[in-house]
């Protein structure tokens, strides 16, 4: 199951390419005295042909339109996206701080949990948000390094620390995964049934494909696919069953929520197996930014710092 961490900030740089190309192939041809419909479009006649990019019936939609409709909709924050990433370098360079490509590395591992591969989470990446790899590391290494400006001047004791992984020694013991699939069925005799026609040398996937009720998993033979020991979506009863699982192993059923549930483990690995060196690191990383002013707030003071000013009155927030 993939699940993509929240940390993607922003989305600007593909209305950038449309509205550059827009403002590239326009001309001295759009026709300020054009009417607009109900509708904010325009008759055709009234527009010169080169400037109409689509039509409806009667209607046009010139490019000055869509232009506009994209800076009034979007321009604000995409301009802001733009001053903040300057704003920010600014601050950095001001200070020496900078993000190496070992913490980018780390946290673009992070993102990728999930996923069963970096090809997987760069094509998912594509289709959700039309972000290439480039985008990714480039937003990745912004939200590190306003990170960083944030705990700047932020101390965190080593008696914090000890106390801080007292208390949440589960975020850092190694994490698992298992590669899950599932038969979901409502009655516990209909699974008692389909245990014992697995213990008998029924294809597991078959039987997912004809009995599962689950729509996400049943075509796909019941894979669920890799799903982490603490993902919160799961039930833990499933998850506690697969951690004593061995890899080609079938138990069942289990009662959940969605009904009786028999599952195969098809795969296992463990993850962030870190030196205690790390892990104080990322703790005290963790309290820091618990005291620090909010990451939105630095943005805002960054920006009022550097005297950030929109000139054009379409843009303005």
């Amino acid at each position: 199951m993939m699940k993509m961490r929240e940390t993607i900030r922003h989305r600007p740089l593909v209305l950038l390419a449309l509205l550059a190309t827009l403002l590239l192939t326009s001309g001295c041809n759009s026709n300020p005295e054009a009417s607009p419909t109900p509708s904010g479009n325009v008759p055709k006649e009234t527009i010169p042909r080169d400037e109409i990019i689509a039509e409806i019936g009667d209607v046009s939609i010139s490019r000055q339109q869509l232009m506009d409709r994209l800076l009034s909709e979007y321009g604000y924050q995409t301009l802001r996206n733009m001053m903040l990433i300057e704003a920010v370098n600014k601050e950095a360079k001001l200070f020496g701080i900078n993000v190496t490509d070992d913490e980018l590395e780390q946290e673009l591992s992070l993102m990728k949990q999930g996923y069963d591969d970096e090809e997987q989470f760069y094509q998912a990446m594509k289709e959700q948000l039309n972000m290439n790899r480039e985008e990714i590391w480039e937003d990745a290494r912004y939200r590190l390094l306003l990170e960083k400006l944030s705990i700047r001047d932020v101390e965190v004791t080593q008696s914090e620390i000890d106390l801080y992984l007292k208390e949440h020694h589960e975020e850092f013991e190694p994490r698992k995964q298992f590669r899950i699939a599932q038969i979901v069925v409502e009655s516990k005799s209909e699974a008692d049934e389909l245990v014992s026609q697995l213990a008998n040398g029924a294809d597991f996937g078959a039987l997912a494909r004809t009995h599962s009720l689950d729509d996400f998993t049943a075509d796909e033979g019941g894979e669920l696919g890799w799903v982490e020991n603490r993902d919160p979506f799961e039930d833990p009863e499933l998850l506690l069953a697969a951690d004593s699982m061995q890899v080609g192993e079938v138990t069942g059923p289990i009662l959940t929520e969605k009904g009786y549930v028999i599952i195969q483990l098809n795969g296992r690995k463990v993850l962030d197996s870190k030196t205690n060196e790390e892990i104080r690191s990322e703790a005290k990383r963790q309290l820091a930014l618990g005291k620090a002013v909010s990451l939105r707030d630095l943005e805002q003071a960054l920006l009022d710092k550097y005297k950030a000013t929109v000139r054009e009155p379409l843009l303005e927030y």
